[in-house]
């Protein structure tokens, strides 16, 4: 996926007919200052991350004067949000609010056809209004044969709660701007939050666009490239990753740091652990059901394909060599792969970085082992000695992705207790 920053989508918008705020892309004070000069005062100064919670950590600040510009670029140019240095800011009118909205255009997997999201409450607590009250964002699918001309914008909108006739008349068109935008240019998610409707008309205070990678070739105008990473140079753990694979090619181990510095998991006021697994779905059910207990997987790693021990070994050493992590997980999905010679690369990981014990961790980590030679895995655990590890939790193929993620809470707790390390 190829997510542009907010500048870029902004300018993507605009194309489409949809109101953004004016203004223009700085890389230092002197360009912010005069961008200001030119739009006008107030202004909006925005670092320009492919990162959630900008706002929150400090990436928005406002400016009523020159010198007043001059601050807040000089603060966040060369400062980092959630581990992304900030090498351009976006400054633009600030925007006389009224009311927020929420608009968003993306596909539902379930239905196999583009849905349109709107709520009346937009704002950075989108995600929370979703959650504590489901029925203020409105869902309305859309039949990609007929698309969604404005007698069906408008009657989308005449079905979304709080809105009224002028917010019907005013929306349809940004509403089918927005779909044609995710139309036109291949995108996955096109997303508007918040929507400010002032008394100018509806203008798109800030803006999400992530295209398809696989349909890059066919918009060379828009410059891009097929990334994963977030808008930031690799990390060194990375790199070294990286390099697993390029001699080797049985299997893959794939690693991507999601929070380099732990920033972003202390702001959200979760434990860092440290994360592996056979298979993507796999993994993204096991975090899924990790966070809301309490915990922040800092990586995303999948070792599938069956890789050798010798690959296992190193991506193992990857990723346990991120700091400050209070634990470590390893699930594998219900596959063919050879987990004995995944256990045996994880084991001769554990036998260097913990060397005083034999390889027994200090921290605790689970693993649990499902499929091809899962009990044989387990038995590697037995015959190096880990497994009788007090802060080893070694599980099979009878439990599920919430099952292991409950008992490692259980796990890291009892660590917690009886080291007395603070959660």
């Amino acid at each position: 996926m190829a997510r542009l920053y907010e500048y870029q989508g902004k300018d993507l918008l605009r194309r489409m007919g949809i109101s953004v705020p004016r203004g223009g892309l700085a890389h230092s004070q002197a360009e912010a200052a005069r961008i200001a000069q030119e739009i006008g005062f107030p202004v909006a100064i925005k670092a320009q991350v492919l990162a959630g919670g900008r706002g929150k950590a400090g990436g928005i600040r406002f400016a009523a004067t020159t010198e007043e510009v001059r601050m807040a670029a000089c603060a966040l140019l060369g400062a980092s949000i959630h581990g992304i240095p900030v090498e351009a800011i976006l400054v633009e009118q600030r925007l006389a609010l009224q009311r927020e909205a929420y608009l968003a255009v993306t596909a539902d997997p379930s239905r196999r056809q583009p849905i349109v999201l709107l709520s009346l409450h937009g704002g950075v607590e989108i995600e929370e209004t979703a959650t504590q009250d489901p029925a203020r964002v409105f869902q309305a699918p859309v039949n990609i044969r007929e698309g969604l001309p404005d007698h069906v914008a408008r009657n989308i909108l005449r079905r979304t709660p709080g809105a009224t006739s002028a917010d019907t008349l005013a929306l349809a068109p940004v509403l089918c701007n927005l779909y044609r935008t995710y139309r036109t240019y291949d995108c996955k998610l096109v997303e508007i939050n918040p929507l400010a409707l002032t008394p100018e008309g509806p203008v798109a205070a800030d803006a999400r666009v992530d295209i398809d990678d696989d349909a890059i070739w066919r918009h060379p105008e828009l410059g891009l490239t097929p990334t994963e990473e977030a808008g930031r140079a690799p990390t060194s753990l990375e790199v070294i990753a990286g390099t697993i694979d390029q001699d080797d090619h049985r299997g893959t181990t794939h690693f991507v740091q999601l929070d380099p510095d732990g920033s972003l998991t202390r702001e959200l006021g979760k434990i860092p652990v440290a994360f592996d697994c056979v298979g993507t779905g796999a993994s993204l059910t096991a975090m899924d059901e990790l966070v809301p207990l309490g915990y922040y997987p800092v990586n995303f790693a999948d070792t599938s394909g069956n890789p050798s021990a010798s690959k296992m070994y190193r991506i193992t050493k990857v990723i346990l060599s991120q700091p400050h992590i209070q634990g470590y997980l390893f699930v594998s999905c219900i596959s063919s792969q050879q987990l004995d010679n995944t256990a045996r690369g994880i084991v001769a990981a554990l036998k260097e970085l913990f060397p005083a014990t034999g390889g027994k961790p200090t921290i605790p980590m689970l693993f649990a082992f499902r499929g091809a030679f899962d009990q044989e895995a387990i038995q590697v655990f037995g015959d190096h000695g880990i497994a009788a590890s007090p802060w080893v939790r070694l599980l099979g193929r009878d439990v599920d992705e919430r099952e292991a993620a409950l008992a490692f809470r259980d796990l890291h707790q009892e660590w917690r207790e009886t080291t007395g390390r603070p959660g």
